[in-house]
């Protein structure tokens, strides 16, 4: 009895990952998103000195057996002279115990318009090709405990025809930013058409995701020569909303040198709640960053403060981006954007 009770968990929990992948986790999730900035904004695409290949991981809930793992890498460069933005995004994400799977390929293109020489607009479009997986094999359902094929002892027998369901759909991104040399702002579409991601003939859409993001940075002593020496403050909002599901992050980057330190809060309480009783708190997140002139790192630990408490363990993230020429020896001829790496 003990053992059928073990399993029946097992089952509600598969259960529980399934549901919220599908509804609402449809897409990765990243705390140092600046670090990936492309997968954030695709008008983000080629917004740098040189040519940039970035790396993130993240392991969400490793509290939860095979909650969720995120791997992403994004390569963009700049073109001068027609002033665009070209890019690649390759990105897999792994949920749950039935291996639910979603693997992304997108190509991103930046167009920037430079409207004085204060102030800049950039337009970015991603179209793409997503692949969704998952291997019910893996699972277990109720109709198999009834019938002892999964008991100690016996041999499981899934309850479905094909095991392993593949579905594969073009799915479409934009964006925009508009910025100066301390201020950012801008927004991007996600999946703009609304593409079945069902395995079976049932229609399950995707739900289009908006994503508002922008921030300021603030240099503490401007007058400072010595780069090693000099210090700001960026302050950064991002806004994302999925279907009926939305968060909100605010965050605070102090940075020197070569070392940059950050604090996240993620929430939106006292203005949404899901669920009577249960206040739209999510987590406060810590980032450390390093940084040479031509590569950096970032760590990122995510505290959850909701009533997962205690049974997530928090979320791990750690960012890799590396430019492939020196910037201090490239004499720069578009604007920058000055948001945190990190």
């Amino acid at each position: 009895m003990i053992k059928v009770m073990k399993r029946v968990i097992k089952i509600l929990v598969c259960l529980f990952v399934i549901q919220t992948q599908f509804v609402q986790g449809q897409d990765m999730q990243f705390t140092q998103f600046y670090s990936s900035p492309v997968y954030l904004n695709p008008a983000f695409t080629g917004a740098n000195v040189c040519s940039r290949v970035s790396l993130a991981y993240r392991n969400q809930w490793p509290g939860t057996k095979r909650a969720y793992q995120s791997y992403l890498l994004s390569v963009d460069h700049y073109f001068h002279k027609p002033k665009l933005g070209a890019g690649l995004i390759m990105g897999v994400d792994e949920a749950g115990s039935g291996n639910l799977r979603t693997t992304i390929i997108n190509p991103s293109f930046a167009y920037e318009v430079r409207i004085n020489r204060g102030f800049s607009i950039r337009a970015g479009f991603q179209p793409g090709i997503t692949i969704k997986s998952i291997n019910f094999g893996n699972l277990l359902f109720g109709d198999q405990l009834s019938r002892g094929g999964g008991l100690a002892g016996a041999k499981s027998i899934t309850t479905v025809e094909t095991p392993v369901q593949t579905k594969a759909f073009f799915d479409m991104g934009a964006g925009m930013l508009f910025y100066t040399a301390n201020y950012w702002g801008g927004f991007s579409l996600s999946h703009i058409n609304q593409p079945n991601e069902s395995f079976y003939e049932l229609e399950q859409k995707l739900p289009m995701k908006i994503s508002v993001h922008g921030g300021a940075k603030f240099q503490l002593n401007p007058e400072e020569k010595d780069l090693s020496l000099k210090r700001s403050i960026s302050t950064v909002v991002h806004y994302r909303g999925q279907n009926e599901y939305d968060q909100f992050d605010i965050g605070l980057y102090y940075s020197q040198s070569m070392f940059t330190m950050g604090f996240w809060y993620r929430g939106i309480p006292g203005l949404k709640a899901y669920k009577p009783g249960y206040s739209n708190d999510d987590a406060i997140a810590a980032i450390i960053g390093l940084q040479a002139p031509r590569m950096s790192v970032g760590y990122s630990y995510d505290v959850t403060i909701s009533k997962l408490m205690g049974l997530t363990q928090g979320a791990h993230e750690v960012t890799l981006s590396f430019q492939i020429c020196d910037p201090r020896k490239v004499k720069v001829k578009h604007a920058l954007i000055s948001c945190p790496k990190f």
